[in-house]
């Protein structure tokens, strides 16, 4: 088939839930639809963002200034990740 057991593992290593050696997990709400879903089940993905105008960002670019990102991590509900492609 073509696939190798280490790209299997790597591509669902962000997924797997490991239900029963975590206890209780912390409770999250997901970043679309606002379920509460356990953290070790919900997908995150991490979003980084400029708080500043486009204008004034390429501006300062020009300038040679270095801009630094917020990064923010969102949790998504199984079926909010499916329905967006997340996973």
């Amino acid at each position: 088939m073509g696939f190798t057991l280490r790209e299997v593992s790597r591509s669902s290593s962000g997924i797997t839930r490991r239900k029963g050696q975590s206890g209780r997990a912390v409770v999250v709400e997901c970043a679309i639809c606002g379920a509460k879903v356990p953290r070790d089940k919900a997908v995150e993905k991490r979003r980084r963002s400029l708080r500043l105008d486009r204008n004034l960002r390429e501006l300062l670019r020009e300038k040679g200034a270095k801009l630094h990102g917020v990064s923010r991590i969102l949790y998504y509900c199984i079926s909010c990740a499916k329905h967006r492609k997340y996973i």
